[in-house]
């Protein structure tokens, strides 16, 4: 597929079987995740990671969809099409953080144990990481015309102890998450979508 030959990714780094068209009719808007809201991401495709054996000495609960005990919930965190292969491979790092917009703010609802690079997710998709967090990217096809798009990382975040802090700003619908921790950020699928699709708040 060129979009993915486009971000380095290989068919190795996927799952197919878990992939998933949100494009489809008659979904729903939320539904729980990790005893959350799952605002889904209406308009999107999804391409499954390989995770399942990512994460030494841990079952895959984290991952699950029944709202179990060691469930995570989900969020989404947008970025530029030259940032994915890194996430891919490595998830989300406090080395890359360039802009941390409430830091000063968490460090005064936390204490001196916020100070440190915060990584941002959002609690929507659309109107949360997209389309603040995203640029869009141009891709050639086959046939030699060229189409856009958008990137999100689909994520599940740890839920206990509560491992970020939750602002309504900068996104414009939703919450915005700063989390100190990345590894209570874990990546399970990459959201793409066609500029051509128009979604709400785009």
């Amino acid at each position: 597929m060129p979009i993915l030959s486009f971000l380095q990714l290989k068919p190795q780094d996927f799952d197919p079987k878990y992939n998933f068209d949100y494009t489809r009719p008659n979904l729903p808007e939320t539904d729980t995740r990790g005893r959350l809201p799952y605002y889904l991401p209406i308009g999107w495709y999804r391409h499954a990671l390989r995770v399942s054996d990512r994460y030494e000495k841990d079952d895959n609960d984290w991952l699950g969809s029944n709202n179990g005990p060691n469930e995570w919930p989900v969020a989404f965190h947008g970025t530029k099409s030259h940032a994915v292969r890194g996430i891919t491979d490595e998830g989300l790092l406090s080395s890359k953080v360039q802009n941390d917009a409430k830091r000063e703010e968490a460090i005064q609802l936390e204490g001196d144990d916020a100070d440190k690079p915060g990584l941002y997710v959002a609690t929507h998709c659309n109107g949360g990481s997209h389309p603040l967090y995203t640029s869009k990217f141009d891709v050639k096809k086959p046939n030699g015309e060229t189409e856009s798009f958008h990137v999100v990382f689909q994520c599940r975040v740890r839920p206990n102890p509560k491992s970020y802090t939750e602002y309504t700003s900068p996104v414009q619908i939703g919450h915005a998450w700063r989390i100190t921790n990345p590894t209570y950020i874990r990546p399970y699928g990459i959201l793409l979508k066609s500029t051509s699709i128009k979604v709400p708040f785009e």
